[in-house]
């Protein structure tokens, strides 16, 4: 994830620079260039909604930290972080010191058995108990989503056998005792889950597939990033607050504590340093 956006971030320093010199989205980026819907008004597809299925992201243990000298504030389960209970930890801790733990504590990996127990046991506001993994695979069932290998016929080819869904020997031999030894009936989540992703990559080929059109285009059909990128529309203040500034910048500007542990960085979506009170 890192890697992606570092390159997002090159394109983004050259618009910067350069203004838009190539109607090339790799060369200038989509900022300022044709809206284009490719002939259908903007929608989020099932496809796309299935592989954001991303709960393993979320960890189960949070131990906020200061952004001072890294000092564990308080230990926190996600029981603890979720609802009514989030305020109380925003109440008791200073904002920058959970920025500075959002930017430096790792998210859990999109892969098997990471699954957050908290979310497979999540009480409702309403009181009753929801295991959002099963949630989240029938969610793609129901619509009529394909299951794995057929989703990855229609995109490039299907995986011949339950060791080529995954490198991990234990998890292609769990899979196919589930499914009845039928590679046809995984689950998309359970496959994608099961992939090995590129190196860089938080997830697997597949689900970046989907993810590559998808995330451009929202932006494509949006016309205040396309036709409406002007000064016009935002005035001559605007486009220069807009192409002098980042995600970095805003926190700065917000919370100039937050110096050393951004310093060199270009990119706030990437790791950040740790603090060291020094």
């Amino acid at each position: 994830m890192a890697a992606l956006g570092s390159g997002s971030a090159d394109v983004g320093d050259r618009y910067r620079g350069l203004g838009r010199i190539s109607r090339s989205e790799v060369v200038s980026g989509i900022p300022g260039g044709t809206r284009d819907h490719y002939g259908v008004p903007y929608s989020f597809t099932e496809e796309f909604v299935a592989v954001y299925r991303m709960h393993p992201l979320i960890r189960d243990t949070w131990h906020p930290r200061s952004a001072t000298d890294d000092r564990t504030l308080r230990h926190c389960s996600l029981r603890d972080v979720w609802g009514p209970g989030a305020l109380k930890v925003l109440e008791s801790t200073g904002r920058a010191d959970l920025l500075h733990s959002f930017g430096t504590l790792h998210p859990g990996l999109v892969t098997l058995h990471t699954f957050p127990g908290f979310l497979q046991e999540f009480e409702r506001p309403d009181g009753h108990l929801q295991d959002l993994a099963v949630t989240d695979i029938l969610r793609s069932r129901e619509p009529g989503v394909p299951r794995c290998d057929e989703f990855r016929r229609r995109l490039l080819r299907p995986a011949a056998g339950f060791a080529e869904l995954t490198d991990h020997p234990a998890w292609a031999e769990q899979i196919e005792r589930l499914y009845d030894g039928d590679i046809e009936k995984v689950d998309l989540m359970v496959g994608l889950h099961a992939e090995r992703p590129p190196a860089g990559f938080a997830f697997g080929d597949t689900a970046f597939r989907i993810f590559v059109p998808m995330a451009s285009r929202r932006l494509n059909s949006d016309r205040f990033f396309t036709g409406h990128h002007t000064p016009e529309a935002y005035s001559g203040a605007g486009m220069a607050r807009i192409d002098g500034n980042s995600m970095i910048t805003e926190l700065l500007r917000h919370h100039p504590e937050l110096r050393p542990v951004l310093a060199g960085l270009t990119n706030a979506f990437g790791p950040w340093h740790t603090a060291t009170g020094t």
